[in-house]
């Protein structure tokens, strides 16, 4: 659904150049994009920032690119997880790609046991694990609470590659939850 607040933002600074129009759009996705890094990048806040804010950048620069067709908080998204991709090849940053227990596979869960994280940390740590496509699936999909045709139109992944990392990502979450 398209947030006609965020319609008339956008106008507002495309015909006016109002940059307060693109602060109030800043302001109102910034907990979603700083989010969407800090699980990513498994928690490190110094990259998160960095990537947060050249996601910033680029949705000012390329403004004139958003056809509403999908919601602005999409469209940035989509941003995000591009900016994400390239900061991964541009640095060769391995320990995004894996998961930091690979043996979560190997532990076996009793059928009357479920996940009881004590907070959203615990959470967020949990999500830490996963390796990269889980991890950003989980993310979209439970966090930022996206739908799998929208995950799909963020990320370039096909539909049923979406239903296998989050099946894959809840198992291993259990996994690890439970682990834990």
């Amino acid at each position: 659904m398209k947030d006609p607040e965020d319609i008339l933002w956008v106008t507002r600074v495309l015909l006016l150049n109002d940059q307060r129009a693109y602060s109030s759009l800043m302001n109102k996705y910034l907990p979603h994009i700083q989010r969407y890094f800090i699980i990513q990048t498994k928690g490190n806040q110094a990259v998160s920032d960095d990537l947060t804010q050249e996601t910033f950048i680029k949705a000012w620069q390329g403004l004139s690119s958003f056809k509403q067709i999908s919601s602005f908080r999409n469209w940035l998204l989509k941003i995000a997880f591009n900016t994400f991709v390239s900061y991964i090849r541009e640095n060769k940053k391995e320990e995004f790609f894996e998961s930091i227990d690979d043996d979560i596979g190997t532990y076996e869960i009793m059928d009357d046991e479920a996940p009881r994280p004590e907070s959203e940390d615990a959470l967020h740590r949990a999500i830490y694990r996963l390796n990269l496509k889980e991890r950003q699936c989980v993310t979209l999909f439970y966090l930022e609470e996206k739908k799998i045709k929208e995950i799909a139109k963020i990320t370039g992944y096909s539909e049923g590659s979406i239903k296998v990392y989050l099946s894959r990502g809840r198992n291993n979450l259990e996994k690890i939850l439970i682990k834990e």
